[in-house]
């Protein structure tokens, strides 16, 4: 699940660097423009790499999927606690039933 943590945490990275550029007033400087495009330029590996990702998340093993939600609390982060809990939770709510639906099953 390299590739699969390392797009997780890509996203989550350009994700944080946009919220923080607009949390203060609302609108996204110059400066934060630069910033927010050097980490964007990552998401091209992202494309890039498509292929594997997809071929690891359908490989992927029962005790991947904790892994993977752990890496996204690690990396997520709001400025509002609480509701950051809300979207941990409802994240793993998700996970759970899509490992339910779209488990393999054993031959």
């Amino acid at each position: 699940m390299k590739e699969t943590e390392k797009a997780l945490v890509t996203l989550l990275e350009t994700g944080n660097v946009i919220a923080k550029a607009i949390a203060d007033d609302g609108r996204v400087d110059f400066k934060e423009s630069m910033a927010i495009s050097i980490k964007a330029i990552s998401i091209i590996g992202i494309i890039k790499n498509l292929p594997k990702i997809k071929a690891e998340i359908k490989a992927r093993k029962e005790e991947d999927i904790p892994a993977l939600v752990e890496l996204f609390k690690a990396k997520f982060d709001l400025k509002d606690d609480e509701a950051e809990e809300k979207v941990e939770q409802g994240l793993d709510v998700l996970l759970q039933l899509t490992s339910m639906l779209f488990t393999p099953k054993a031959a």
